[in-house]
This record gives C-alpha cells, structure tokens and sequence, in this order.
C-alpha cells in the first residue's frame, strides 16, 4: 500500500483529476475493506473499539490517498475509506459467525475452510487492483 501511494504521488501531475479521483477510490475501497477484514478475523471482537478501529483505519487510508487530489476527493477518499471499513468489518463477523445471516453452517471445518477460501480470495483480489493501479500509472 505504501508503494502504491508513493507512485501515486511522484506520478500524480501526469494525469487528470478524473483518472486520479478513480484510482483513488478503487485503491481506498480494496485496501481499507482487506484491513478490516483482517483486523476483524484475527483480533477479538469483544471489545468495543474493535468496532471502530476498522472505520477509523479506513477513514485514515482514505484521507492519506484522497489528500493527493483537490478537497471533493478528498471527502470522496475518506468516504470510500470508511465504507470499506464497515463492509470488511461485517464481511469479517459474518465469517466468524454465519449464523447473523442465517447461514446454516453446522461444523467448525466449514466455517474455518470458508474464512480461509474468503481471505486468501481477498488477497488476490487486493493484489490485482493494485497491479491494474500501478500498470496504469505507467507512462
């Protein structure tokens, strides 16, 4: 993430506001949506702050891609942030617990397999945004 908001930044005066407000929320939205649901799958969510950590996170991620640009990206990147928090956040109790959805899942095994088929498809999912971003910079 850091790499991306470096080239991000050393290429930004190369394109429009438009193509840039677009990379920006694509990058915001995946990469605060993946901490999220990370932060939810592999620290406890007994506490309250464990709630709003992630939308803090991802407002904070939001605001730091969204400052590259004029003031209406930047509400746009904060904006993005913090609704990647809260989706990956709910996407990360659901795999903990399918029964908030009324998922029937009965056995351990499953519910384990999926979180794992669900993160690992995350990743990959995080990595090809951001090759597309970093393939798009390219001048």
């Amino acid at each position: 993430m850091k790499l991306n908001y470096r080239l991000f930044k050393h290429k930004n005066l190369l394109f429009d506001d438009r193509f840039t407000k677009t990379m920006c929320m694509a990058i915001t939205s995946i990469s605060s949506f993946t901490l999220a649901l990370y932060l939810k799958i592999l620290l406890p969510g007994d506490y309250r702050m464990m709630y709003l950590l992630p939308v803090v996170i991802g407002i904070l991620i939001g605001w730091r891609f969204g400052s590259l640009i004029k003031a209406p990206a930047l509400i746009n990147g904060i904006y993005n942030g913090a609704i990647g928090g809260v989706m990956g956040m709910m996407l990360g109790a659901v795999l903990k617990n399918p029964a908030l959805c009324n998922i029937p899942l009965d056995t351990t095994a499953l519910i384990a397999t999926n979180m794992y088929v669900l993160t690992i498809f995350v990743a990959c999912l995080h990595a090809i945004v951001s090759f597309l971003i970093r393939y798009s910079i390219k001048v």
